[in-house]
């Protein structure tokens, strides 16, 4: 048997806080300097009506729903996803998630520490993001940095595919 030298760390209430990410907001729960760790861990709240554009990227994501129900797209359909469920998504698996029931979803989120240092890049802090639609600077932002880090963002062509209104 191999023993690491793996160090246990209770981590205080993230430094950065919640970050809105073009909508849905999420919290780090693990860091995310780290590549060696293997994982990152965050919360997620997606909120009722806010939806998660059509996207892939080569990090693995599971998703584990605490509270409320999600829809996500994958392949050809949408799936729901209710509280006490989890789904696995594999690298390179285009996908994206909506909110269509009347309260918030809250989820944990397990992926790789490069996916959860994308979206502290890519989040604002909730209390510098005004009410509704996302800022053209914030999408824009998101979009650079997506293309930065390899990953594909559906057009709104790509999303009306999956039934998505974009803008």
């Amino acid at each position: 048997m191999q023993h690491h030298n793996i160090r246990p760390v209770v981590a205080e209430q993230d430094s950065v806080g919640l970050l809105d990410v073009l909508g849905p907001k999420i919290r780090h729960l693990t860091d995310v300097s780290d590549d060696g760790a293997g994982y990152c861990l965050m919360m997620g709240e997606i909120a009722p009506g806010v939806i998660v554009p059509l996207h892939s990227h080569a990090d693995r994501e599971t998703f584990y729903v605490l509270s409320g129900t999600l829809d996500v797209f994958v392949e050809n359909g949408w799936i729901p996803v209710a509280a006490g469920k989890s789904l696995d998504l594999s690298g390179g698996q285009r996908h994206a998630w909506r909110n269509v029931s009347a309260a918030p979803a809250m989820i944990l989120i397990a992926t790789t520490p490069r996916m959860g240092r994308f979206l502290r890049e890519v989040g604002r802090p909730v209390s510098e993001v005004e009410p509704g639609k996302p800022a053209p600077a914030d999408v824009q932002r998101f979009l650079e940095r997506a293309a930065a880090y390899g990953y594909w963002v559906g057009s709104p062509a790509d999303n009306a595919i999956a039934g998505l209104r974009l803008g």
